[in-house]
């Protein structure tokens, strides 16, 4: 018998059927793999591990496509919706040198990443600019990202821009602007 990609997704279309006909409580049976040698069970759960590895590749993949495709909009499907959303994150430029800044009050400022709000806040008890050390110590990143959550969920005023199922709308970007437009979408509903 040979243990290849073929013969996992016979075994994976086993255990869906056990779990539509069982439900997802019952543990799983499948005779043939109970028969294996031990050598050909690792084969198996390492072609296991190489699908896994390939599955979330492709959800990667295609989250970028949906993320480029819905950057400032959000989109209904189904019961679901998906989001672009920008991001900033703050990176450091040399950790080494936020560490050294911090001194003692390193505890408040790291768990287990830089918190800038607790940076913010050593530098005003220091009596320096907060917005001039977080320049100095850390590098604003701009990126995208993607939520998925169910309808019910999301943010009300999405909720009601997106009153039909597979509707694409345009999202405010700005908090302030989202904040107020949000409201004006409630406010005539």
């Amino acid at each position: 018998m040979k243990i290849n990609r073929e013969y996992l997704v016979n075994k994976l279309n086993e255990v869906k059927d056990q779990r539509f006909n069982f439900g997802e409580n019952e543990d799983i049976d499948i005779e043939e793999v109970n028969n294996l040698d031990t050598r050909d069970i690792i084969l198996l759960r390492d072609e296991v591990d190489n699908l896994s590895a390939d599955i979330r590749l492709l959800k990667r993949y295609l989250d970028d496509r949906i993320r480029g495709r819905l950057e400032g909009k959000a989109f209904r499907f189904g019961n679901r919706v998906f989001r672009g959303r920008n991001q900033t994150k703050m990176v450091p430029y040399d950790s080494d040198k936020v560490v050294e800044w911090l001194g003692d009050d390193w505890k408040s400022a790291i768990r287990p990443n830089f918190r800038t709000t607790a940076i913010r806040k050593i530098a005003e008890d220091r009596g320096q600019n907060p917005n001039v050390v977080i320049e100095s110590l850390f590098n604003r990143v701009e990126g995208t990202g993607l939520d998925v959550n169910p309808l019910d969920r999301s943010p009300k005023f999405i909720q009601n821009l997106l009153n039909e199922d597979e509707k694409i709308v345009e999202i405010y970007t700005d908090k302030k602007e989202e904040r107020d437009n949000g409201r004006q979408a409630n406010a005539t509903d």
